[in-house]
């Protein structure tokens, strides 16, 4: 084996263990209700949609007014 059969190798076993799992691994710390993780996920969701709507408040001239 050379060098490059074993990266080849590495990378085949990395991309096997992300698609089963890492996948795996994440749906379980998700799903616990006390989760650090979930709660990180939560307030980056919360924070965005509070952005979004925040945007469209302060452009709600512009959608009343100049799209037709």
């Amino acid at each position: 084996m050379d060098n490059l059969d074993i990266k080849e190798v590495v990378k085949d076993e990395i991309n096997k263990f992300v698609n089963d799992s890492l996948d795996k691994e994440v749906k379980k710390i998700l799903s616990k209700s006390n989760s650090q993780t979930r709660s990180e996920m939560i307030s980056i969701v919360k924070n965005a949609i509070e952005a979004v709507v925040k945007v469209l408040w302060q452009k709600k001239d512009f959608w009343k007014s100049d799209i037709k």
